[in-house]
């Protein structure tokens, strides 16, 4: 392995550490090329390029999130990633034989601002969030899920709409 690699996986263990303090979690993250104006929860898991992600401010990661950031992650402000959510960007394309390829290539998420993810949602690669959703507890998210709706499921469909006005963020 070499030095580059090594520190980068220390760095996101180090990061993910339950003891390790909130304000040093994302500086760590910071430190390697992160874009972070949140700091990630306990027990953070990471792998991928540390520059390809980008969480806004005000955005809140419970424990045990886990980020593959091969592509660009992009997660907007004011968002709330609940218990062991996991978000990936790595996909093995599949030719017309069945056949998929070994080696991975990433495929950008995006989540708008002010989207609650619940527990253990698993979020596909090339997926796209917009502004203001409420993903379901356990809902796999694939494709583009639109703004002002509540997603669940596997995979991931609109199950409820809601103005902008009843929005649950606007109440916030």
């Amino acid at each position: 392995m070499d030095l580059k690699k090594l520190r980068s996986v220390a760095l996101a263990e180090l990061a993910g550490c339950s003891y390790t303090p909130k304000r040093w979690r994302q500086r760590l993250m910071s430190w390697a090329g992160a874009r972070l104006e949140a700091a990630p929860g306990r027990g953070f898991r990471f792998s991928g390029v540390h520059a390809n992600l980008r969480v806004g401010r005000g955005s809140y990661m419970n424990h045990r999130v886990s980020i593959e950031a091969v592509a660009p992650v992009v997660i907007g402000r004011e968002c709330h990633l609940g218990p062991e959510v996991m978000i990936l960007t790595s996909h093995h394309p599949i030719d017309e034989t069945g056949s998929w390829t070994f080696g991975a290539e990433g495929r950008e998420v995006t989540i708008g601002d002010k989207v609650w993810i619940g527990a253990r949602a698993v979020v596909l690669p090339g997926a796209v969030i917009e502004a203001e959703v409420i993903i379901a507890a356990g809902a796999v998210v694939a494709g583009r899920c639109e703004s002002y709706g509540v997603y669940g499921g596997v995979p991931a469909r609109r199950l409820k709409s809601f103005s902008p006005a009843a929005s649950p963020a606007a109440a916030v």
